[in-house]
């Protein structure tokens, strides 16, 4: 009988899982079908500028692909409101200082990161490594606030700046609370390249680390992305009990032994706990 309710929960998980995902696909199709394309170009090209220190008119068409009069438009739009700025010297584009204005403003008004901040300082304090603050974007990590440590190795990520959700500990623990559908199509839709020889690269294995991170409630980085360095996450929730964002601590692998990785990952929960708090979340 016992095993008959189990069997019943499992399908109606499954089946949760696979309506949200279709419901995430029609989504995605309204707004293909609503998108406004010149919009889209604009986009383009200040996304195409966000990955270089700067670029020529005639690089920017062949990169955005697109004729070079309407591309020229729409960089004379962007210059004009400052997302864009041209070198008096080659020539050549490259960001704005608008993007800079955006985004204190964005941060200014983030209730993740002011709720995140103080218990940063203090993992800061208590640890001396550096503390990490994520959400998922784009099916990759994405670091909202970075509070360097004062050790030796230092990670290499910045604000802004973004990893594979694959192989960090951040990466592990927001999509560990994600359907295993949705798991599978950011697997189909960004590979699971090998950085280390620590790299989880199956989906089987993957997916196995996954389930065993949700239920221990924090994921480690075991030297899969940079040798020598491993890393400690846990997940924050908001007021409706999705998870919201992760926090992690990072360093060097000799800092963080096998013998001590339970005691920290016991803070970074209870730091995780407390953020989740402030932002409404009821255990």
């Amino acid at each position: 009988m016992g095993q008959n309710k189990q069997d019943k929960a499992d399908v109606d998980k499954e089946k949760m899982d696979k309506e949200k995902v279709e419901k995430d696909k029609g989504d995605k199709e309204k707004q293909d079908r609503y998108s406004i394309h010149s919009i889209e170009k604009a986009l383009d090209v200040i996304e195409v500028l966000s990955e270089h220190d700067s670029l020529s008119l005639i690089e920017l068409v062949e990169l955005v692909n697109q004729p070079k009069s309407s591309l020229y438009r729409i960089i004379l739009t962007l210059e004009k409101r400052g997302f864009i700025s041209r070198s008096e010297e080659d020539g050549k584009y490259c960001l704005g200082f608008k993007q800079l204005v955006i985004t204190k403003n964005l941060l200014e008004r983030s209730s993740l990161r002011t709720a995140a901040l103080a218990e940063m300082n203090k993992l800061l304090v208590t640890y001396g490594d550096t503390v990490n603050l994520c959400v998922l974007s784009e099916d990759e990590v994405l670091y909202v606030e970075i509070i360097e440590g004062t050790y030796a190795l230092r990670m290499t990520d910045k604000v802004g700046s973004k990893s594979p959700f694959h192989a960090t500990a951040t990466g592990k623990v927001l999509t560990s609370h994600l359907p295993v559908e949705e798991v599978k199509r950011m697997v189909r839709q960004k590979g699971l390249p090998k950085f280390t020889s620590h790299t989880l690269d199956t989906e089987t294995s993957l997916l196995q680390e996954l389930a065993r991170v949700k239920q221990q409630g924090y994921a480690i980085d075991d030297e899969e992305i940079i040798e020598g360095a491993r890393c400690i996450a846990a997940p924050i929730f908001n007021m409706f009990g999705r998870v919201e964002g992760a926090i992690s601590i990072s360093g060097a692998r000799h800092r963080f032994p096998d013998d001590r990785i339970s005691t920290i990952a016991e803070d970074m929960m209870m730091t995780g706990h407390r953020i989740s708090q402030k932002l409404g979340h009821v255990q």
